[in-house]
């Protein structure tokens, strides 16, 4: 009987690698395969590691779910970029408003997906000597092992501690961190995040040692994981090991000038992607109704409207095309004609589908690489060299800028270009406001959510959310997992405080 669920599991994520398109990450099904006689051919390996990234279509990554609780909202509507719109659907709507979560009613599916993608990675790696060795193999092994990492750092930043959070981050409440296939395992934490991280940095570093110097659209490449690991020796507060791995990939990537932003929310093109999921197809998930449905002032309905006051930030003079980019405003139907600033990022949708909403989703772009590099280079006191970094983005956003900065201002410049460039997209608002407080930053970036008190319309009018303000030392910081999860598993424990 364990043999028959066994294989019965296996099967079933055999069949979740669909069949789409060349252009799509899925390309060709192993239907009707038996799980026996799989694993065995490159051919079998390549459709494998497609459902591996298949994978990140699932809830709480690139759904489209009608919760409003995917990776390129969640973080957003946690923070203070986007406001609840009591005219949408009430999507989320006590997550965003006042972080009424637990775990009967949590804001997110993230972490039963993240171990599906783990499941699957895993499952790839235990075939994995079935290949001959050569190029192919390793590259195979490459990706599934940076795709396993990846994941469990996506665990870990939402469910436990980011390190730089507090001076005891380090020693607090782990994630399990599932290194071998197992259908029917029932992980338990690891002792602590810092046992967590290593086992994340191991896995990076031996993905590294086997992916080749080519890349694929929606592959993992070399560039992919040395920014995946700038990114999380930025979580650690190492920055030297941040500029090591970095400093490779802002060399050799460059960023979208600003004339091809519209055209990179078009899905026209990919210039500076490190890692997408790409949607091309007309089934495909349209991500963007997290934030919105409709393109017209008859048919939008908001979600999740701008922050007048985050809205402002941007200068409309000096910065219009990035302006255009990541802003529309409507004139809702539904709002009685009252102008309201949409998240535009993903309301065109994809020109191969026509279909609004239906929009790559773009987990990791160099212009995230670029500001770990710039304030990696400025808390290690390289202020000449984070300045010129930080300007290489900044040359391709504004028709002309001041700089020059120095001291605080510095800081304070690259943290604002962070905030702007990554709206929108995996949440980084939430996790950068989370992992800045125990690091040396002004103290204005230590203050938790400190939301501006606006209403959802673009005048600032409106509907205001009862909650403001997230205390710094809130447990709420880290996400509760569903209960049912942790009855399922007896050796699993609830998120700290919870």
């Amino acid at each position: 009987m364990k043999k028959f669920k066994i294989t019965f599991i296996a099967l079933s994520l055999l069949l979740s690698f669909n069949s789409c398109s060349d252009d799509d990450i899925m390309q060709d099904s192993p239907t009707g395969t038996a799980v026996e006689n799989f694993y065995q051919t490159q051919e079998d390996f390549s459709r494998a590691i497609l459902g591996v990234y298949q994978g990140f279509k699932q809830a709480g990554y690139y759904a489209a779910s009608n919760g409003s609780s995917d990776i390129n909202v969640l973080g957003d509507i946690l923070a203070d970029d986007v406001i609840f719109n009591t005219n949408g659907r009430q999507a989320n709507r006590l997550a965003s408003t006042t972080w009424e979560y637990d775990g009967n009613m949590t804001p997110t599916s993230k972490y039963n997906s993240s171990y599906n993608i783990i499941m699957r990675a895993n499952l790839l790696l235990s075939k994995i000597d079935n290949l001959p060795e050569g190029t192919f193999k390793n590259q195979i092994k490459g990706e599934a092992l940076a795709v396993r990492a990846l994941v469990h750092l996506e665990v870990a930043r939402t469910y436990a501690k980011i390190p730089t959070q507090s001076a005891n981050a380090l020693t607090s409440q782990g994630i399990p961190y599932v290194d071998y296939y197992d259908p029917f395992a029932l992980p338990a934490r690891e002792e602590n995040i810092q046992v967590v991280y290593t086992k994340i940095i191991k896995d990076f570093n031996d993905a590294l040692a086997n992916l080749n110097t080519s890349s694929t659209p929606g592959r993992i490449s070399k560039s992919t994981v040395q920014a995946l690991l700038a990114r999380t020796y930025l979580y650690l507060g190492d920055y030297a090991k941040v500029i090591e791995f970095a400093s490779p990939v802002v060399d050799q990537v460059k960023p979208v000038a600003k004339a091809e932003l519209q055209n990179l929310w078009l899905g026209k093109n990919s210039t500076g992607v490190l890692f997408e999921i790409p949607f091309v197809l007309t089934n495909d998930p349209a991500i963007g109704v997290s934030y919105s449905q409709g393109v017209t002032d008859a048919t939008i309905n908001m979600e999740y409207s701008v922050d007048k006051r985050f809205y402002e930030l941007f200068n409309q003079s000096t910065e219009p095309e990035r302006i255009a980019a990541n802003f529309k405003i409507f004139n809702p139907a539904n709002a009685s004609g009252k102008a309201t600033i949409a998240v535009n990022k993903y309301i065109q949708g994809n020109p191969a589908t026509n279909i609004p909403g239906v929009n790559n989703g773009r987990y990791l772009r160099v212009e995230e690489t670029i500001l770990d590099l710039a304030e990696a280079q400025y808390l290690s006191g390289n202020q000449a060299g984070a300045l010129a970094t930080l300007d290489i983005l900044r040359s391709n956003r504004y028709s002309t800028f001041t700089g020059g900065e120095t001291g605080t201002a510095l800081i304070e410049a690259i943290l604002l270009e962070r905030r702007k460039e990554l709206a929108f997209e995996t949440g980084d608002r939430w996790f950068t406001l989370k992992r800045l407080q125990n690091v040396n930053v002004p103290a204005a970036y230590k203050q938790g959510v400190v939301r501006s008190g606006n209403g959802f319309y673009a005048d600032g009018s409106g509907s205001v959310p009862a909650g403001q303000v997230l205390s710094p030392s809130s447990y709420k910081w880290q996400l509760p997992i569903d209960q049912g999860t942790i009855n399922r598993n007896p050796n699993m424990t609830q998120t700290a405080d919870y």
